[in-house]
């Protein structure tokens, strides 16, 4: 049972270390994770258009959420078509339209919708993603990943004295790792 050691002495510890525990005096407080602006849903395909999902996101909500952006993709995709005031006749205005629409889907990525989910909100993003997978003009695209968040250590005083705990200096924060679940939903 000796063989069963967790870690060599010349790997890297600190992937996959534990964080160090506190003393009794002191606690973690969590900070919001950090995230960037949530851009307009009218920008273009430059701005990835992101739906933030907690545990508490109501499901038929969510689906509205995703419902509205790729509609907006779609209605940007296909852009102005006028076919009473071209130029040439009826045929030529369709030719030049399959043309422009054909050109379209080549060498350009697909933009997509993306839901993100961590810690008890990866199971509603994955019911989101089942949902939309089971959607006929849907496509789905799962990514798994971890997310750096940083936590404040704040240490309370104790009411019979004061313990210094042992000559120890407390960082201020400390940074952890959780999981993330990303589902990108776009349109066939």
């Amino acid at each position: 049972m000796a063989s069963a050691t967790t870690s060599s002495g010349t790997g890297n510890m600190s992937t996959s270390s534990k964080l160090a525990r506190l003393p009794k005096n002191a606690r973690v407080q969590k900070r919001p994770i950090l995230r960037p602006s949530i851009p307009s849903p009218y920008t273009g395909a430059s701005q990835q258009k992101v739906i933030y999902v907690s545990a508490k996101t109501p499901f038929i909500s969510a689906v509205k959420r995703v419902r509205k952006l790729l509609s907006e993709i779609d209605r940007r995709s296909t852009g102005k078509i006028d076919l009473v005031n071209g130029k040439g006749n009826e045929k030529q205005k369709l030719m030049a339209l399959r043309e422009k629409t054909m050109s379209m889907g080549k060498g350009k990525e697909v933009e997509a919708v993306v839901l993100k989910g961590t810690n008890r909100a990866i199971e509603k993003v994955l019911e989101l993603g089942l949902y939309f997978q089971g959607q006929d003009d849907c496509m789905v695209r799962l990514r798994t990943g971890s997310v750096s968040v940083v936590d404040d250590i704040v240490q309370e005083e104790e009411e019979g004295g004061v313990e210094e705990g042992e000559g120890e200096e407390l960082p201020e924060s400390r940074v952890r790792k959780i999981s993330v679940v990303e589902v990108a939903v776009t349109l066939k």
